[in-house]
């Protein structure tokens, strides 16, 4: 049986637990829970879209949705100045650790982090009245496989989000709609459909990585062109695993970034983003 919401919801306790645990035992890299392949491809992206774009990160409110590890809020922190930038999460462990984290950086954002359900009917973020000029919610919504918590999902961040603001979300769209064990991903269509039913709609879309990360856009079982693709970040990561040094593992690490760079550019010439075999950066606004 697929994983509900709550299955998901217990394992990423354990998990920011563990990552608490571990970082309170001195080790150094207990918060990094993503490949770095996949953050310096995912990363010079995320820039050129806010760029492009013009959303507003310095100087602005910025709300960070399913915070975990804090991997999107040390992005953040590390290129912009934002006035003030909250994270939430529903999971405590997750919400302490970055707390302990937050203590020890010096930044003239104002931080702050809470636990919240973004599938609350309820939701109240605690000393939050205006709302958020930017929204980032990465790797959130396709975990989030009941339609009735998604769609709540959703009219909360309309919600929260200034008239003039942006959301920026990580989705996958393949042509057909598929839930595997731990997540529902929505083809472009019905996810399209929910965004405009909660008052959003889709103002960008953005290809971001191909195989480093899970190649949910490419239709089709893992017996077939998931395979290979899936095969390619196996090994990658095999190779990535098996570098000695911190100047070889660099190396590497920028070598497998260029390559994908160099295949979305290639494909972006041809292709559609919606339709690239990866996944995409989508931001939303107030329709």
């Amino acid at each position: 049986m697929p994983m509900t919401q709550d299955d998901i919801r217990a394992y990423y306790r354990e998990q920011w637990q563990s990552a608490n645990d571990a970082r309170s035992q001195g080790v150094s890299n207990a918060m990094n829970y993503s490949s770095p392949i996949e953050d310096a491809v995912i990363y010079s992206i995320y820039e050129r879209l806010i760029s492009d774009l013009g959303i507003r990160m310095n100087n602005a409110r910025v709300l960070d949705i399913g915070s975990g590890s804090g991997r999107w809020i040390r992005f953040i922190l590390e290129r912009y100045t934002p006035t003030s930038l909250t994270g939430i999460d529903f999971a405590e462990s997750s919400v302490m650790l970055l707390k302990e984290w937050a203590a020890s950086v010096e930044t003239t954002s104002k931080v702050a982090f809470q636990t919240a359900d973004i599938t609350s009917e309820q939701l109240i973020l605690d000393g939050h009245t205006d709302p958020f000029d930017t929204i980032n919610v990465s790797n959130v919504l396709f975990h989030i496989p009941e339609p009735q918590k998604f769609e709540q999902s959703l009219r909360n961040i309309a919600s929260l989000l200034a008239d003039d603001g942006r959301v920026i979300t990580t989705e996958y769209m393949p042509r057909t709609t598929m839930r595997t064990n731990w997540m529902a991903v929505r083809n472009r269509y019905d996810f399209e459909n929910a965004c405009f039913n909660a008052g959003l709609e889709i103002a960008d879309i953005r290809a971001s990585s191909f195989f480093s990360n899970d190649p949910m856009g490419i239709d089709g079982p893992d017996s077939t062109t998931r395979k290979r693709f899936n095969t390619v970040r196996a090994l990658t990561q095999q190779l990535l695993d098996g570098v000695a040094n911190d100047e070889s593992r660099a190396f590497v690490t920028r070598l497998f970034a260029e390559i994908e760079h160099a295949c979305i550019e290639y494909c972006s010439e041809r292709i559609a983003q919606v339709d690239m075999p990866a996944q995409k950066l989508v931001v939303l606004r107030k329709r």
